[in-house]
């Protein structure tokens, strides 16, 4: 055990909601099993979770970064100009500091890549999203081309299936809302570059993506670690969140009947407009079924709360019996809850791992990015969810959460969640996929 404790990890974690939780799951794995790990952050978007980490090194890199750069470049350039700045502050860091025997970064955070190359130091690659979304980055490179037409026939292209990478359609690759095409693949590009690393670790379960992983395995050349869902480890620590949990709607579910409350939120970084807003709200009024909607604040277009809605509205908030509204929820546990029974999603990776995990069927509403492929895997691989297109208005809302909660299909999808449900338990389990992959990482560290 000695020996081990001589490991030292220097791990990179993006700086976003959706990808510090997970690395920070994996650093307390591999402290447990003896290694010094060191948690490289950036000043932006930084909050001290020193505390709830005992045993874990912090160090900060002062990178000049605000809210404000990332409202006026748009996040395809901040992060690709985040990674600029940090390049040359990591170099004087490692230059400083005792020597390190092993890099991990987060693959959106690429810039330790060189810094690893110059000083012959290993590392490998994180991914807080799925192994499909890695290949269909790749897929979406060398298919651009289809995004540069217009028009009736660009359309009915982009419903075609992607060759070799069934079941997804051209529409369901990664592009994003958040910038031009050009800055994308640039993004992509400095992603995708894995050829040096000497693994990639994704957080994901090989029960949910065997295929997805041996494509990667094969793309890029080297091992596929599928480690997920890190949440469900016995060293998992609770990040703390950016935003601060509403635990009182878990009373509120205490309250509700098994499988009947459909949850509703769109994550930490969508944003609704006001119309699609109010029709959402009518809708799940008209559907009858109680509700749990987390509503960020400034998370609505044009408008600041939720006290200008519709009046059958308000009055199932002031009632509270059917509906019951929070700023953020803990979700996890929501999830886990015995009285919910669907889940209204933009299907980020952690929530639709949340979801699996928890055995509940859901309605996928993706908005950009990872959640069009992670959504093709949620209603056409594993068959656990639907997906709402198209513009939203009250009746398709009323009809979706009816069809979920009470209807013969959601009953399906939420058995086969169920089945979902066990494997990734067992997965995670001594003797499972996901548990076997973490100590096979732990080897491959040791013998690096």
């Amino acid at each position: 055990m000695e020996e081990i404790r001589q490991k030292r990890v220097l791990m990179i974690p993006a700086p976003f909601e959706g990808h510090l939780p997970s690395m920070m799951n994996l650093a307390s794995f591999l402290s447990s099993k003896g290694f010094a790990i060191t948690i490289v952050r950036t000043q932006y978007n930084f909050y001290d979770i020193s505390a709830d980490f005992p045993g874990i090194n912090f160090f900060t890199i002062d990178d000049g970064l605000s809210e404000s750069d990332m409202s006026s470049l748009g996040l395809l350039d901040f992060i690709l100009k985040l990674n600029s700045l940090c390049e040359p502050l990591l170099k004087k860091f490692l230059t400083l500091k005792d020597h390190f025997d092993f890099i991990i970064h987060d693959e959106f955070v690429y810039f330790p890549r060189q810094a690893a190359q110059d000083l012959n130091l290993p590392k490998m690659v994180f991914s807080a999203s799925s192994a499909a979304t890695s290949i269909s980055r790749c897929m979406l490179m060398e298919n651009q081309d289809k995004w540069l037409h217009h028009g009736e026939e660009a359309r009915f292209k982009l419903e075609e299936l992607v060759p070799k990478f069934h079941p997804f359609r051209y529409k369901d690759l990664p592009v994003t809302a958040y910038g031009s095409m050009e800055r994308l693949m640039l993004l992509y590009h400095n992603v995708s570059k894995r050829d040096t690393a000497s693994g990639i670790i994704h957080n994901s379960s090989n029960c949910l993506e065997n295929v997805f992983t041996s494509a990667a395995e094969d793309t890029w050349g080297v091992q596929v670690y599928s480690v997920g869902p890190l949440y469900m480890t016995d060293s998992a620590t609770t990040c703390p969140s950016l935003f601060e949990e509403e635990r009182n709607c878990l009373e509120w579910l205490d309250k509700q009947e098994t499988d009947s409350v459909i949850y509703i939120s769109m994550g930490s970084l969508a944003m609704t407009q006001k119309e699609e807003f109010v029709e959402m709200a009518m809708g799940l009024i008209q559907s009858n079924q109680p509700f749990l909607w987390v509503i960020r604040p400034g998370s609505i277009t044009g408008q600041n709360s939720v006290d200008s809605l519709p009046e059958q509205f308000s009055q199932a908030l002031t009632h509270g019996d059917r509906a019951f509204v929070v700023s953020w929820a803990p979700q996890k546990e929501v999830l886990r809850h015995r009285a919910v029974g669907g889940f209204w999603n933009h299907c980020g990776w952690n929530s639709s791992l949340e979801s699996i995990s928890s055995g509940v069927p859901m309605i996928c509403r993706p908005y950009s990015g990872d959640q069009r492929v992670n959504t093709r895997l949620m209603t056409h691989v594993w068959q656990t969810a639907f997906e709402v297109e198209g513009e939203l208005d009250r009746e398709i809302v009323e009809t979706a959460v009816r069809k979920l909660i009470v209807g013969d299909e959601g009953k399906e999808m939420r058995r086969r969640a169920n089945e979902l449900k066990k494997q990734v338990e067992d997965s995670v389990r001594i003797g499972g996929s996901s548990y076997s992959a973490l100590m096979s990482l732990v080897d491959s560290i040791m013998s690096s």
